[in-house]
């Protein structure tokens, strides 16, 4: 099972140096974070994204895994995926086709769809065609309500990446903000009260590595 973690917008408008460095720290937050709750868990990072793979998953494994990470600072959302290597992707539409049916056929039986694609690398298809291709082949195979570009009641997500397919399963909202220890370190003063709770949590949010006094 395979996680994608998507970075904070802001992170990725920073200089290439300070870009590598909040994503480095933010995989090395996660690695630590993950870690110390779960086994057989592997982190990945790369230039836009980190992957986390867990091995022998089942479903509720994997939604502790996604709750997990909601709580890490710096992170956009989750997306928990199936990928595969595609052989002659530019040719290969129809196993792209299948790999996608087999994921979503029960969960369409009756509800309207559409189907939003994501590509990078350098294809002769556009992510429209691609759409199209896979969005026909399952209005045909499978007893659907239909197309619904508007108001779907399943949205069907996928990546392309190269000659590699991500199909999204789900997707979690992140905390966003910017990967705790990228910035400055400061004290917070905790009293027991409201306020300086709400205070120490927008601090670790925004990067500041948080430390606390406690007074009564």
């Amino acid at each position: 099972m395979k996680f994608l973690v998507k970075l904070f917008p802001e992170i990725s408008i920073k200089s290439r140096p300070v870009r590598q460095r909040f994503v480095k720290q933010l995989r090395q937050n996660v690695s630590e974070v993950l870690k110390r709750e779960f086994d057989n868990v592997a982190v990945q990072g790369y230039w836009d994204k980190i992957e986390v793979r867990v091995k022998d998953a089942d479903l509720d494994y994997a939604q502790k895994v996604a709750k997990t990470l909601q709580r890490i600072p710096g992170i956009a959302n989750i997306l928990r995926v199936q990928n595969y290597t595609i052989e002659d992707i530019e040719n290969n539409f129809e196993q792209m086709l299948q790999l996608t049916q087999d994921v979503f056929q029960n969960e369409l039986q009756g509800k309207t769809f559409v189907v939003r694609i994501k590509r990078a690398g350098k294809h002769s298809f556009t992510s429209t065609e691609l759409e199209r291709y896979i969005g026909g082949g399952l209005l045909q195979r499978l007893e659907t309500g239909g197309v619904d570009l508007k108001n779907p009641d399943v949205t069907i997500r996928l990546e392309v990446r190269d000659n590699e397919i991500y199909i999204i399963e789900e997707r979690y909202e992140g905390l966003g903000g910017y990967p705790m220890a990228t910035l400055d370190d400061v004290l917070s003063l905790m009293s027991g009260g409201f306020d300086s709770t709400v205070a120490s949590y927008l601090t670790m949010k925004r990067g500041l590595k948080t430390h606390f006094c406690f007074f009564n």
